[in-house]
Parts: C-alpha cells; sequence; structure tokens
C-alpha cells in the first residue's frame, strides 16, 4: 500500500525537482540530528548524510543535463 499518490500529469523535469528538493530536505534533517548525539551515533548520521549528498548531486546533475526549452 503506497502512502503517497504522484500526480500523472508531474513532468520529468517537474519530479527531479522535487525529489531534488526533498534530498535537500532530508540532508539538512539529517545534519541537524548531529548535535544532539554521541560521536559513535554522529559518525553513522554524517555516512546517511554523505549518501544523500551523494544522491543530491546526481539528481541535480540529470537536471542540469536537461534540453532546456
Amino acid at each position: 500500500m503506497d502512502c503517497l499518490v504522484v500526480n500523472e500529469e508531474l513532468s520529468f523535469e517537474d519530479a527531479q525537482l522535487y525529489i531534488s528538493h526533498l534530498l535537500n530536505s532530508a540532508s539538512a534533517t539529517v545534519w541537524d540530528c548531529c548535535d544532539h548525539l554521541q560521536p559513535h551515533d554522529r559518525a553513522r548520521i554524517h555516512a546517511a548524510w554523505h549518501l544523500l549528498e551523494m544522491a543530491k548531486t546526481v539528481v541535480n546533475r540529470t537536471i542540469e543535463c536537461m534540453p532546456r526549452t
């Protein structure tokens, strides 16, 4: 069962932009969590943040490669 229904009219470009926004928000949230953790837990959060940043970089690159209309 999906808890999110995507608008069928959503374009590829708009979907990529939305994904980029979600990844930015997730990265900021994860980074803010680090302040309240012990060092060994902080390392795991940094790893999650790094993975989000990598995904964000790839999504942003796909947006840059889209033909301009």
